[in-house]
């Protein structure tokens, strides 16, 4: 009956995403092995794992997705996961709850990222971990890091909301149901905010930010709220990147995104090993 309640109340949020998952065309899956995995929210997510080529792997991301019917297929059809194979993580892909293969359950979103990067880590507990997120997937990452548990040393976090009043602000029917969640459920909408995570930050994970300079639904302007929140806290870069549009910034400068995002892990990742 919870699960029902809740998959009504999605609807006006995510019901257009929610759509069976297919593998993006044109993509390898020799690589790619599937797992389900169990989460805190409720539901059995499904996730593919695939090893990095180089001899001696760097550590372990995972990926977590934007809102769309690609769900995790994301990080394949833009190139994200082979980019990180090739510099020498293994990668994890999922998808968050009502997503994809996963079922839908609650909106505890960051649980489901705490429950997929704690698979990842008990896959190679030599490893550390990082996390890698766009849009609705980066803001449920940062609010993943204020669980007392989650094993990231690091966080890429590519157009986060501060809020999700901030990314629903333009759609009315979305905007009532946070206004009404905040007066209903004030827990469970503060569990969802990125800024209220970052007064919790459980082990001072460091943090790249990035946004598009094209970037509509999460503007600059909310990513340097977010920085303004999470430098208080832990170190944190803030990369805002020319043409980009919504987590499309490895689309407009792959070469500049590759560097950055790669030397941001080795860096921290290294230092945690």
């Amino acid at each position: 009956m919870k699960h029902t309640a809740y998959r009504v109340f999605k609807k006006p949020f995510f019901g257009r995403f929610m759509r069976p998952w297919r593998w993006p065309e044109g993509i390898d899956r020799q690589h790619w092995q599937q797992l389900s995995i169990a989460s805190g929210s409720g539901a059995q997510l499904a996730a593919l794992l695939a090893e990095s080529p180089v001899a001696a792997a760097r550590g372990a991301v995972l990926l977590a997705h934007p809102m769309g019917t690609a769900a995790k297929g994301f990080w394949l059809k833009h190139g994200h996961a082979e980019l990180l194979r090739q510099a020498g993580y293994h990668v994890m892909l999922f998808d968050l709850n009502g997503f994809g293969e996963s079922g839908s359950t609650t909106m505890d979103y960051p649980l489901d990222v705490l429950a997929a990067g704690q698979a990842l880590q008990a896959r190679y507990p030599q490893l550390p971990v990082a996390v890698v997120g766009a849009s609705m997937g980066a803001a449920m990452s940062l609010c993943a890091l204020a669980q007392a548990d989650h094993p990231f040393k690091a966080a890429v976090a590519e157009a986060a909301f501060p809020t999700l009043l901030h990314f629903w602000r333009r759609y009315p029917l979305p905007r009532l149901g946070i206004q009404l969640s905040k007066l209903v459920y004030p827990a469970g909408e503060r569990r969802l905010r990125p800024v209220h995570a970052a007064t919790r930050l459980v082990g001072r994970p460091p943090l790249l930010l990035i946004y598009g300079e094209d970037d509509i639904y999460t503007p600059v302007a909310d990513g340097r709220q977010l920085q303004q929140a999470f430098s208080a806290a832990t170190h944190t870069e803030f990369w805002q990147v020319a043409g980009a549009g919504h987590t499309l910034a490895y689309e407009a400068q792959p070469q500049a995104y590759a560097q950055r995002v790669t030397a941001f892990l080795d860096q921290h990742l290294g230092a945690s090993a």
